[in-house]
């Protein structure tokens, strides 16, 4: 069952990747440093509500959510305005510097975070399992990744496939200069 996890998780950062490849040819070797991004988005949230709103702190994961999706769109747009947009069309080009923002982006973490790993306490309501037989258990939390990927990934479905939006942007993706 945790590899069910484990892969919605990796569905999530392949969906991000297929979109950013498909739409703009960007081979994005920083990805994950953004995924990190919204993971120290977190951890900052956690212990913001653990140290001046405990008595929200049943909230902040999605507080969180929010905050690390905004962090991590705001990133990702300065890099595009800051570096991608002169290297449209360049796929070696992208590749290399994605890659070594990828590395600053990686050091950076490391001085304002230091180099270990840090945890984040997940509340109450996603702590403990259901269990399906005598040997089987599933996390809580678990559940929640799994429900928010399939959630996400429909979303994404819907909005690309089944709205006008989404239609412009396959139009563009076809046919740039029609388009």
């Amino acid at each position: 069952m945790l590899s069910l996890i484990l892969f919605s998780v990796f569905v999530l950062m392949a969906l991000g990747l297929a979109i950013i490849f498909g739409q703009m040819g960007v081979i994005n070797m920083a990805h994950g440093e953004f995924m990190i991004l919204g993971a120290y988005v977190t951890y900052l949230m956690s212990n913001l509500f653990s140290a001046y709103m405990p008595g929200l702190y049943g909230i902040y994961f999605f507080v969180a959510m929010i905050f690390a999706f905004l962090a991590s769109g705001a990133l990702g747009l300065l890099v595009e305005w800051g570096m991608i947009r002169h290297l449209y069309k360049r796929p070696l080009d992208t590749l290399l510097a994605t890659w070594g923002l990828s590395l600053i982006l990686q050091q950076i973490y490391r001085s304002v975070f230091g180099a270990r790993e840090v945890g984040v306490s997940i509340p109450d309501w996603m702590m403990g399992s259901l269990p399906l037989t005598d040997l089987i258990e599933v996390p809580i939390n678990g559940i929640f990744v799994m429900i928010l990927a399939v959630s996400i990934s429909l979303g994404v479905y819907i909005m690309m496939f089944k709205s006008v939006w989404g239609r412009q942007v396959r139009a563009i993706n076809q046919n740039r200069v029609m388009a």
